[in-house]
Order: structure tokens, then sequence, then C-alpha cells
């Protein structure tokens, strides 16, 4: 399933990952389109994290190994994955999911995540919500031209 790349502006992600309380050595699953790898950059560099990003655009997937490189970030923390659909992607390593997708692709996927990830995993979500899910929280946060929500998920 195809989704258009829109980056998350960097304030938001940090926002995201501080909600989700990303803790030193977690796992942090940024779904396709990571994009650029902003998020894994981020979780990586200021929490600690392993990321991994999935991209499914070459020439992204090039952005997101040429910012590891520069900023020293390829010895086993920071990954991106070319190809392959939100819908193959084994979760089951996450502890951490970041969602930038609209409410009906966090709908189908939403399954899929109840399988895969473990109790006590954490989904964050940028402006859409997961139907089906409640949120255990939800902050609104003021960014580049408007407000962002972002709702936070506890498996």
């Amino acid at each position: 399933m195809a989704v258009p790349y829109v980056p998350t502006p960097r304030d938001i992600a940090i926002e995201m990952l501080k909600l989700a309380n990303v803790r030193p050595g977690e796992v942090v699953v940024d779904p396709p389109g990571a994009g650029e790898c902003g998020i894994i950059t981020l979780a990586v560099t200021m929490f600690n994290a392993i990321g991994i990003g999935i991209e499914i655009n070459p020439a992204l997937v090039r952005s997101c190994i040429e910012s590891f490189e520069k900023l020293g970030l390829r010895g086993g923390r920071a990954y991106v994955v070319w190809g392959g659909d939100l819908f193959d992607f084994d979760y089951s390593i996450a502890d951490v999911v970041t969602l930038y997708l609209g409410s009906d692709v966090n709908e189908k996927l939403r399954p899929k995540l109840n399988r895969e990830l473990r109790r006590g995993s954490r989904v964050v979500s940028h402006d859409f919500e997961v139907p089906g899910w409640r949120p255990i929280k939800s902050i609104v946060v003021d960014g580049p031209f408007r407000a962002h929500r972002i709702y936070l998920y506890t498996i």
C-alpha cells in the first residue's frame, strides 16, 4: 500500500519520541515511508535507541544512508530497509512504532500491530488516530504552519 511521503517536522518528531518515552537501547521502527530517516536519526542521536526506517524510494534510502554516515550512525544503531510493504515488515522487534499515515491505513495496520508487538510496546501517531484503539495520551504541539496532534497507544 503506497502512502505519500510527507516529512514530519523535526520538533514534532522529537515530541513524538518524548511522548513514547523512548529509552536507550529500545528499537524504534518508522514504517514506510521513513523518507530521509529524520525520526530514526533523532531516535538514535537524542534517545540512544536503535532505529529502523523502512523506505521504498531509492533516492530517499540513499539520503538515509548518507545521513547515517555523516552522523557516524552506521555502527549497528541506525538502519534503513529498502522496499517492502508496510504490511510485510515484522514489527515484533519494535519497542516503539512511529506512524504518520492516514486513519484508514492505521486501521488496516492495527490488527498486524496487535498480533506482532509485545505487551508494553508503544505506538505513536502523528495527526491521525488508530481507529479501534483508545490513546493513553494525546497532545497538541505547535509546529511550523499549524498545530499537530500526537496520539500515544500502548499494547
